[in-house]
C-alpha cells in the first residue's frame, strides 16, 4: 500500500521538477544572445587582452621565448538546481569563462631557466609571482602560484598537447598549426604556463 501511495507522489514530484528546471533556467537560444552581445563582447576582448598581457610579461622579463598561445572561452547558461525538494534559482542568467595557456622554449638549461623566472618575480611590479622566498616544486617539474602554475619537460613526463574541453565554445591556437611536440622537436624543452581563469562577463537573474 505504501509503494502505491508513493509511486504517484514521485511522479509527479518529476514532472513539477522538470517544469521548475525548465521555466527557472536560461535557456541556450537566450544564453548564446546575452553571451553574443556588445557588452560581452567587449568583456570578451578584455580578458583576452588581460590574459595575453601576462603571457607577455614571462617572455619579455625571463628567458622564455613564446611559442604557442592557446585560448579557451565559454559561456554556461543559469541552470536551476535543487536542495533536496528544494528549488534554487541560478545566481547568473550566463556566466563566461576564458582560460589561456601559454607554451616557451628557452635557450637556457632548465634549472637556470627557473632561476632567472624566479629573479624576476622579485622585481617590483613584475607580475610574476614566483619568487626565491615562496618558490617550491609541488611536484617534479611543476610550480605554482597565486594561480599561475608553470610545468615544463622531465625525463618520463613531458608537457602534454592541450586538448579541447567539454563545453568551450571557442579553442583557439596561435600559431594554428603549432603543437607542443614541434616546440619540442625545434627547441628542446617545453614550458608550460597555465593562468588563473578570467571570469569576464554575468548576467545576474
Amino acid at each position: 500500500m505504501l509503494r502505491a501511495a508513493t509511486w504517484p507522489a514521485l511522479v509527479t514530484f518529476d514532472i513539477v521538477a522538470r517544469m521548475w528546471t525548465l521555466l527557472g533556467s536560461t535557456s541556450r537560444y537566450r544564453a548564446h544572445r546575452l553571451a553574443d552581445s556588445d557588452a560581452a563582447q567587449q568583456a570578451r576582448q578584455a580578458a583576452e587582452a588581460r590574459l595575453r598581457a601576462i603571457a607577455q610579461t614571462y617572455a619579455s622579463s625571463t628567458p622564455l621565448v613564446l611559442r604557442l598561445v592557446v585560448v579557451e572561452d565559454g559561456c554556461t547558461p543559469g541552470t536551476v538546481g535543487w536542495d533536496l525538494f528544494t528549488p534554487v534559482k541560478p545566481a547568473y542568467r550566463v556566466s563566461c569563462e576564458m582560460r589561456l595557456q601559454a607554451y616557451y622554449s628557452s635557450p637556457l638549461p632548465s634549472a637556470e631557466t627557473i632561476t632567472r623566472i624566479l629573479a624576476a618575480g622579485e622585481q617590483a611590479l613584475s607580475g610574476i609571482p614566483f619568487t626565491h622566498g615562496d618558490a617550491h616544486e609541488d611536484a617534479p617539474g611543476e610550480m605554482t602560484q597565486a594561480e599561475h602554475t608553470l610545468t615544463w619537460d622531465q625525463p618520463g613526463s613531458r608537457v602534454p598537447e592541450p586538448e579541447r574541453p567539454a563545453g568551450a565554445h571557442r579553442f583557439d591556437r596561435e600559431p594554428p598549426m603549432m603543437s607542443v611536440n614541434g616546440i619540442r622537436r625545434r627547441h628542446g624543452t617545453v614550458f608550460a604556463l597555465s593562468l588563473p581563469p578570467e571570469h569576464y562577463y554575468r548576467v545576474p537573474r
